[in-house]
């Protein structure tokens, strides 16, 4: 496998996810939080190596070099220029919402849902201060495609604090189904489910797993899908936190209600 400085840390890990693993944190300790499986999913999705050596303070050279004692392919040169929008114009401290992610992260557990929520509540003229043990990067993706404007502080080595502001062009708000039965559609899904030969369907058993690990481990599965291939999963819900991050890789969805508690979902790739 060929990569560079702006290759994802998730194609890493689909190479060899341990091997991996086990070489960045022996490169640097800060790497280690990828043995946790929702810091890793939070961070590996929209994170390239770029951002990974920005975010643990390694030189890129040196990530590089480790990848290729272990097998990888590499290509050096410049990372390409992501660089997002930094806001010039802050308002007020007090009129920061604040969230602290920390003791969340603690026990575990994405703190997406609460994020969000705090995002869409905000009021006019009104933003977030997210406190973190990292540099939320797929977070200041995400938010910045939606028009909020950002600045990051290292206050020190496991605090870090980024303040979001909605910009003049930002809606404020980021896209939830308000109503997911609207994405029910049981005739549909079983036409489409019966356009797939069964050796191109996997199927995947979430409801005895307790949040997030559902989503965690759907999207585990999502990457590999490719055109003309299918994930049957068996839900106790509409998974409504995990319809954006479909969509942002590219795949479709349809869900059909068996019975309460139980849900099927069609992920493929059109």
């Amino acid at each position: 496998m060929t990569i560079d400085a702006n290759t994802k840390i998730s194609e890493l890990l689909r190479f060899d996810r341990d091997l991996v693993i086990k070489t960045l944190i022996s490169l640097n300790s800060k790497f280690a939080k990828l043995r946790n499986p929702v810091l890793r999913q939070l961070l590996v999705k929209r994170v390239s190596i770029s951002d990974a050596c920005k975010i643990s303070n390694t030189p890129i050279s040196d990530f590089l070099h480790s990848m290729q004692q272990i097998g990888f392919q590499v290509i050096r040169g410049e990372a390409a220029d992501n660089a997002l929008p930094l806001n010039t114009a802050f308002i007020g401290q007090e009129d920061y919402l604040e969230l602290d992610v920390r003791p969340i992260l603690a026990k575990d557990k994405d703190p997406l849902k609460e994020i969000l929520a705090a995002i869409n509540s905000l009021g006019p003229g009104q933003g977030l201060k997210l406190i973190n043990t990292f540099e939320p990067l797929p977070l200041i993706h995400l938010l910045t495609a939606k028009g909020f404007a950002h600045r990051v502080f290292f206050e020190k080595p496991d605090l870090v604090i980024t303040f979001f502001n909605q910009a003049d062009t930002g809606t404020g708000t980021i896209d939830v189904p308000a109503n997911p039965e609207s994405f029910v559609d049981d005739a549909l899904f079983d036409r489409v489910l019966a356009g797939f030969r069964p050796e191109q369907v996997r199927y995947l058993d979430v409801r005895a797993l307790e949040m997030p690990k559902p989503m965690l481990a759907i999207l585990e599965h999502t990457p590999g899908l490719t055109k003309g291939e299918a994930l049957f999963v068996y839900h106790k819900k509409i998974p409504v936190y995990l319809l954006p991050e479909l969509e942002k890789q590219g795949l479709s969805y349809l869900f059909k209600n068996i019975a309460p508690g139980n849900v099927h979902l069609l992920i493929f790739r059109k």
